[in-house]
């Protein structure tokens, strides 16, 4: 994993192609870079998301910012009801459950992934 300005790379091996690839997590638009070398990808990083943030800047005029924090769900009255008697009954608030959750779901998930 890679960060520069808060915006978190995720890098991959591509057999294919012999190269390293990489794509930021946690942008609002599709960000990828690529390299040969851990030093050519890193510095690719830092050039992909410092164009972003320029390019951002100069249609919008505000600062391009990661998304991080805070995600708003909606859920129905009566699954949100069994969430709320589920971290009752372990002790804990709706959101530690749900982020408890969510977690072992996510590692589930990429427990292949390598990063």
């Amino acid at each position: 994993m890679l960060l520069h300005k808060g915006f978190i790379g995720k890098i991959e091996f591509d057999d294919r192609r012999s190269m390293l690839t990489g794509e930021v997590l946690n942008s609002l638009d599709l960000l990828e870079f690529d390299g040969k070398t851990a030093e050519e990808i890193k510095r690719n990083f830092v050039k992909c998301v410092d164009d972003y943030c320029l390019l951002h800047h100069e249609h919008s005029g505000q600062d391009s910012i990661p998304f991080i924090g805070n995600y708003s769900i909606s859920l129905a009255a009566d699954k949100q009801s069994e969430v709320m008697r589920a971290a009752k009954r372990e002790g804990s608030s709706m959101e530690i459950w749900l982020n408890r959750r969510i977690n072992e779901h996510l590692g589930d998930f990429f427990k292949d992934d390598v990063a």
